[in-house]
């Protein structure tokens, strides 16, 4: 299986989980089935050049999310956060005129951390119908149409692109990672920023969660496996993104351990201490022992403590285009 951000053909299978088991959990944490789009088991790839992981069914297709999977999500209250860590960091990379365009905008949350100048030229692209129409009430228009068919049908991208190509936890959920962030670059433009003679560098902006982080542990986390997370990345895979892309890696920022999250950190890095003998930390486990270990862990997540420096849930990455292009 080539791996499905830098297309190499080296990489290996670290894990299989059984389709049974996804089904059920999905079913019993949110209600959502997901029969027709899990029709097989499910396979885990790590690719030995770029340390992408993905997730694969058994025929290499990949099962990624529908319309209607998304929407039932959409209707959990704390599915899309008004409020990111993430949002008020990349806003500081944001001129005020700067021309934005946003994949995956999900409500278009992100459209209110722009300067006021900013907002008028913002672009959201998003999929999902209903969160269309939750950012439509908010009175931000955002088109759904894949980032793939927008690029295509955008015309002199040079003077008619954007400042800011950005996306916020939804790299991960592509079954064409590679196409995708192709796209974004094609969209972004090389020009004198606002007319001013100051040459201003068009920047990308990726948003994902950390596999440098403490969710890397996690057991049973579903929301970061398919049909709604289809890939992995580690800051190794971030800085790899430069070379394969040809892009001039900014910086890689992780955000602290997030209010919303500090109950999910204990809780994994508890589990995580009573099997320090595990050499690799399974993705599925629907045992005995593992209930076991998360009913404890309602006492036991109050003797971990968090250290000063541990990585948070997301990592952003800011690049921008290299002369060359």
């Amino acid at each position: 299986m080539n791996c499905i951000l830098c297309h190499s053909p080296n990489t290996t299978i670290t894990q299989k989980c059984k389709k049974e088991d996804l089904q059920a959990l999905y079913k019993r944490s949110f209600g959502v089935d997901i029969s027709h789009i899990v029709q097989s088991d499910i396979i885990y790839h790590t690719c030995l050049d770029c340390d992408l992981k993905f997730f694969t069914c058994e025929d290499g297709s990949i099962p990624t999310g529908d319309n209607n999977f998304y929407n039932a999500l959409n209707t959990l209250d704390w599915y899309y956060f008004a409020q990111k860590h993430e949002y008020a960091y990349a806003q500081n990379f944001i001129a005020p005129n700067a021309r934005v365009l946003e994949v995956g905008c999900g409500r278009a949350a992100f459209a209110q951390y722009l300067p006021e100048g900013a907002k008028e030229h913002y672009v959201g692209l998003e999929l999902s119908t209903g969160a269309k129409d939750m950012a439509q009430k908010a009175g931000i228009c955002i088109e759904n149409v894949t980032i793939e068919s927008y690029a295509k049908a955008l015309k002199d991208p040079k003077n008619n692109g954007f400042d800011v190509a950005c996306s916020f936890q939804v790299l991960e959920h592509v079954n064409n990672p590679h196409s995708f962030i192709q796209s974004q670059i094609h969209c972004l433009r090389w020009q004198n920023f606002n007319g001013g003679g100051e040459e201003h560098n068009p920047l990308l902006i990726i948003a994902v969660p950390s596999e440098d982080s403490f969710i890397q542990y996690c057991v049973n986390g579903i929301l970061n496996m398919p049909p709604h997370h289809i890939s992995r990345f580690s800051d190794t895979t971030l800085r790899h993104i430069a070379r394969i892309f040809n892009l001039k890696l900014l910086s890689i920022y992780h955000e602290p351990i997030q209010k919303e999250h500090i109950d999910f950190y204990k809780a994994t890095m508890w589990a995580k201490a009573l099997h320090p003998h595990l050499r690799q930390t399974p993705l599925v486990d629907r045992g005995i022992m593992r209930k076991v270990i998360n009913k404890l862990g309602i006492l036991g997540k109050h003797f971990v403590k968090i250290p000063p420096n541990a990585y948070g849930h997301t990592a952003v990455a800011i690049y921008t285009l290299k002369e060359s292009l």
